[in-house]
């Protein structure tokens, strides 16, 4: 789709997608600022941050953002990952004004009252324990902990409850400050508009901002891990779990592509941004097959985590009542070495291009889905990151899909998490 791009003089990238015919506006800033740019004693800080920037400010007071985007019959929400943080309002588009106030507005003048603060501390507290009740959460927690021992990817974007009970308001304000700034931002508006209007309103509404100097680049990497890394967590739960997590590339490496379809040919595709696709779990795939319907796992599925940095390829099984963690894992090995040595069929590459295919579609439906890929795409290299890694994806061969499992997918480099669920729980 044609696409205006235009930078600011206060370093502000816009993005703008205008779409014929419609009615509806979608407005998403994404800022590069994640839980990797935590450090240890802040875990957690750029999520809460998150949670401030509903709070008001400037001309916003509390409760304004959500009582303005309701009386216009919108939707509106904000997700904080490792790599970026994204903010978003749905609404008609003829209240694209209002949508560009309320952005320009967090971007600098946040209040982060005091009261609010504390508030806000106890809301995020809480919903840090309620993600401990979920064994997903505990299993993924301990997996990341596992794999990486230097770089921030260390922990989640959640934080640890002892960083939420301690952190004071003032390096939470100076934390939003130094990353909150339009040179460190993008602006993507999808929808129905005028680019040439769209792009006037947004010069009222961002120029007057004042750039920050830029933060300083991330400067730990991980070391390469040699020898495989386990742990076993016992908590309560309705079943026992299974992760497994190898070491794989930034996103904007060139195995990238061909480790979708590494990822798509084991345990299906779920999207470039693997949140939006819901419950939803794909059945053509090697692991559904050797594992769910051999009646060894009630579920299964492959995530392939595309960030800013090297990452990880996440295999996950939940054990079907009775079936021990070590017959699954038996299992999972042996698709892998299968995949080693032999390169999948014409049939089975072209079926997972083809799901890779539909996703794509699906992540285009609507300005908010649109408006979402953009600026995922924004957070980790371009907007047109996703458009140009799918073109990609089409010329992978077979060969190629057998070399990145025989590179990435190596015992040495793997970290495994086993969850036994005690019984009587859950």
């Amino acid at each position: 789709m044609p696409t205006h791009v235009e930078t600011l003089e206060n370093g502000l990238k816009v993005v703008l997608r205008p779409i014929p015919d419609t009615k509806a506006l979608s407005t998403w800033v994404v800022y590069r600022i994640g839980s990797r740019n935590e450090v240890p004693g802040m875990t957690g800080s750029t999520h809460w941050v998150e949670h401030m920037l509903f709070k008001g400010g400037g001309k916003l007071g509390k409760g304004d953002i959500d009582k303005l985007i309701s009386r216009l019959g919108g939707k509106m929400n904000a997700f904080t990952d490792t790599d970026y943080t994204m903010y978003f309002e749905t609404i008609p588009a003829s209240a694209m004004d209002t949508a560009l106030m309320i952005e320009s507005e967090r971007m600098r003048n946040a209040a982060f009252d005091p009261k609010e603060v504390e508030a806000e501390r106890t809301v995020v507290i809480s919903e840090r324990e309620g993600a401990e009740n979920q064994p997903e959460f505990l299993v993924d927690e301990e997996l990341w902990g596992l794999a990486f021992h230097v770089h921030p990817y260390h922990w989640t974007p959640i934080g640890y409850k002892q960083d939420l009970a301690a952190l004071d308001r003032e390096p939470l304000y100076r934390h939003y400050l130094r990353y909150y700034a339009p040179n460190n931002a993008s602006l993507i508006l999808v929808g129905g508009f005028d680019p040439a209007v769209a792009m006037q309103h947004v010069r009222e509404a961002f120029s007057p901002l004042k750039p920050e100097a830029p933060p300083d680049p991330l400067r730990l990497s991980e070391p390469e891990q040699r020898g495989e890394r386990r742990s076993d967590l016992v908590r309560p739960g309705p079943a026992d779990l299974l992760s497994i997590g190898w070491h794989i590339p930034s996103a904007a490496h060139d195995d990238t592509p061909a480790l979708i379809l590494l990822s798509t040919v084991l345990g299906g595709w779920r999207g470039l941004i693997s949140f939006a696709s819901g419950d939803w779990r794909p059945r053509s795939n090697r692991l559904y097959r050797a594992l769910v319907e051999s009646k060894l796992a009630t579920d299964v599925g492959v995530r392939q985590e595309m960030k800013l940095d090297p990452s990880l390829l996440i295999a996950s099984a939940t054990a079907a009542k009775g079936v021990s963690l070590d017959r699954i894992e038996h299992a999972i090995d042996r698709e892998v070495d299968k995949v080693r040595r032999t390169p999948p069929s014409r049939t089975e590459v072209e079926r997972a291009k083809q799901q890779v295919r539909s996703w794509a579609r699906y992540e285009q439906d609507g300005v908010t889905f649109q408006g979402m890929l953009l600026s995922a795409g924004e957070g980790i290299a371009s907007w047109d990151f996703g458009d140009r890694l799918l073109a990609k994806v089409e010329k992978v061969r077979a060969e190629r899909i057998r070399d990145v499992a025989r590179t990435y997918l190596v015992d040495e480099h793997r970290s495994l998490v086993r969850f036994h669920a005690q019984e009587g729980t859950g």
